[in-house]
């Protein structure tokens, strides 16, 4: 595994949109944007992610899925809807530092990762479906124990649809796992 490779900053510079500050209000319109460059709280977050899996629990699917939360813990709160999206994919591959043990499923593959990689300080999304491709991907900015509540972390990320971009970074993912 290359513990440099970094989701965020591979698509980052190549998303041409303005940065928003999005706040917790924001609408699902501009979550759902085809093309987006951000700074957020975790909770937007978890609501863009969650309009980008819902497609998922749909219908069955050729989609292949990278989930990167930084630590498998950030994953509990939601591991059952990623139980009935892994009955929807051929695969997920998920990316975290193993801090808890989380319920397997055979189309579910865990990526441990270190606190050391680059890819521990992101939260990422990256959905590879023959028709329908999207990724959002979000670097963390502070790092965990700095607020009292975690979810009020700052991250910088960058959502994209563009299918040679999305297809590149699979790619790429593919590597690491």
């Amino acid at each position: 595994m290359d513990r440099k490779f970094s989701v965020y900053q591979e698509v980052f510079k190549q998303v041409d949109a303005e940065k928003k500050n999005l706040s917790e209000n924001v609408s699902d319109d501009v979550l759902g944007a085809n093309s987006l460059k951000y700074e957020t709280s975790i909770p937007v977050l978890e609501r863009m992610c969650y309009i980008m899996e819902s497609v998922l629990l749909r219908n069955k699917s050729d989609a292949i899925v990278y989930a990167g939360f930084q630590k498998y813990s950030r994953a509990e709160a939601i591991w059952n809807r990623y139980l009935e999206m892994a009955d929807n994919v051929e695969k997920i591959y998920l990316f975290g530092v193993p801090d808890v043990k989380l319920k397997s499923h055979p189309n579910i593959e865990f990526v441990h990762l270190k606190e050391s990689d680059e890819l521990f300080k992101e939260w990422f999304l990256l959905i590879h479906k023959k028709i329908g491709k999207s990724m959002m991907a979000a670097q963390d900015q502070e790092g965990f124990g700095k607020h009292e509540d975690e979810k009020r972390r700052v991250f910088k990320g960058v959502k994209s649809t563009d299918p040679k971009l999305v297809t590149e970074l699979k790619e790429k993912l593919d590597k690491v796992v």
